[in-house]
Parts: structure tokens; C-alpha cells; sequence
């Protein structure tokens, strides 16, 4: 079970990942359980609330996997590797994914991370990168849960927003550096990438990209299971109506 606290305005939201363990405590704390994978025949005390992502099956042999992305997404890897494009995963320079990670949250208008978070979550969050002449064009981190099998992406950012770079190296970039994430987590004996979500319904064309990016590697939609503390529930609800960011 992966878990971590985050702020949430006055207040401390313990947010528990994949394996619901029961503590008395959190009948009287703030607690979120999400994306469940064991909770067959389990009493979960809270307000259930379902959301979709996509997985990709990491079980399968790596001919198999490729050989399920779209054709557009093969072609762009390809073109990518053949840009000079460079992927790879490192923890050694925290305060360069922060600081590339917010700049592009504030041109997004989402909430930004901190170097703190990111050390709090310590080895449950990996995190990878794409740089091409030595410039930082992509980069990715991912929620892993090694009982479970799972890594989830957990912050995705790039130059997209930046005029000064081509935007169509950036999105293959990301593609490719998608795909070295999944042969990543494959060797390393994970059993599903999650795509970080998946929303129903999308009216905003931009939600409605991401969502066939997300498809596009032969995933499958899936539900995720999760409930809110009564406490922490009843609080979000108010809090959603203030600020759609929650």
C-alpha cells in the first residue's frame, strides 16, 4: 500500500493507494482509499465514489504490447528515436522535475508540487525524463505500488506550452518517452501501467486528446474504486464548488 499525506487548505487528506487496510483512526481523520484492487468481500468504511482510468497490461510480451498502439504512435516513436530524443528514469536532481513541473503548471493553471512533496513519497514515486541536445522537453512521474504490481502516473509535463519549441518534436517526445516507461516497469516485473485517469464524458477538446493519448497505447478503460472518509467527504463536496483544481 502506497500512502502520503497532502494539504488540503487547514487541514492534513492521508490519501492510501491500491490495497485498503482498515485503521480506526481514519473514521475520525481525512482519508481517501484510491483506485482499490482488494477490496472483494471487504467493508469499507466511507462514500464510495467510482472514477475510470486506463491500464495497460504489462503481463503480455513486449512484441505484444507494441504491436497494440495505434500506428500513428509506432510512427512517431520511431521518428522520435531518429530526432536524437533521449529517455531515461533518475531521482538525483528533484528540484529540476519541480521547478519543470510547475513552470508548466502555472501555464496550465493546475496546482503545482514542491520539492517536499516529492521527497516524502520517497521510493513510491519514479521518475522519468526526455531531453533532446541536453533540453528537457518531457517528463513523467509515477505512483508504484511493487506488492501490487502497479505504477501509476502520478505528474506529466512538457515544453507544449513553450512557443519557442516545436510542439510536434515535443509530442513525439512524449510518446516515446511513454513507451521507454512501459518497457521500464515491464522489466522491472510490474504487472500494469494506469495511465493516471481517464474522464468520462470530456467536453474540452484538450481533455478529449488526452484521453485518446492515453488509449492510443492499447490500454484498456477500467473503473477505480474509490471512497472518501465521511468526514473528508462532506468537506470536498464544499471545497469542489470553490475551486474546481480539487
Amino acid at each position: 500500500m502506497v500512502r502520503f499525506y497532502k494539504k488540503f487548505y487547514f487541514f492534513k487528506v492521508y490519501e492510501n493507494w491500491f490495497t485498503y487496510k482498515f485503521r480506526f483512526l481514519d473514521l475520525l481523520t481525512l482519508n481517501s482509499h484510491l483506485h482499490l484492487k482488494n477490496i472483494e468481500q471487504k467493508k469499507v468504511y466511507g462514500v464510495r465514489n467510482d472514477s475510470h482510468t486506463v491500464e495497460l497490461n504489462l503481463e503480455q510480451d513486449v512484441d505484444t504490447i507494441y504491436a497494440n498502439f495505434r500506428n500513428t504512435v509506432k510512427q512517431e516513436i520511431r521518428k522520435s528515436e531518429k530526432e536524437g530524443v533521449v529517455c531515461d528514469f533518475r531521482q538525483d536532481n528533484i528540484d529540476e522535475f519541480v521547478q519543470f513541473y510547475n513552470d508548466f503548471a502555472h501555464a496550465k493553471k493546475i496546482y503545482p508540487t514542491s520539492k517536499n512533496r516529492i521527497i516524502e513519497m520517497g521510493d513510491s514515486l519514479k521518475m522519468s525524463y526526455a531531453t533532446l541536445d541536453g533540453q528537457l522537453l518531457v517528463a513523467h512521474s509515477y505512483l508504484v505500488d511493487e506488492e501490487v504490481g502497479i505504477a501509476r502516473l502520478f505528474h506529466s509535463a512538457s515544453k507544449r506550452l513553450d512557443e519557442t519549441v516545436d510542439r510536434n518534436v515535443i509530442g513525439r517526445a512524449n510518446k516515446l518517452l511513454t513507451y521507454k516507461d512501459i518497457l521500464y516497469f515491464k522489466e522491472k516485473g510490474y504487472k500494469i501501467l494506469d495511465f493516471g485517469g481517464y474522464l468520462d464524458n470530456a467536453q474540452d477538446k484538450s481533455m478529449q486528446g488526452i484521453n485518446e493519448f492515453k488509449m492510443s497505447f492499447g490500454g484498456e478503460k477500467v473503473t477505480c474504486i474509490n471512497y472518501n472518509s465521511f468526514l473528508y467527504y462532506i468537506l470536498k463536496k464544499a471545497a469542489d464548488k470553490i475551486d474546481w483544481r480539487y
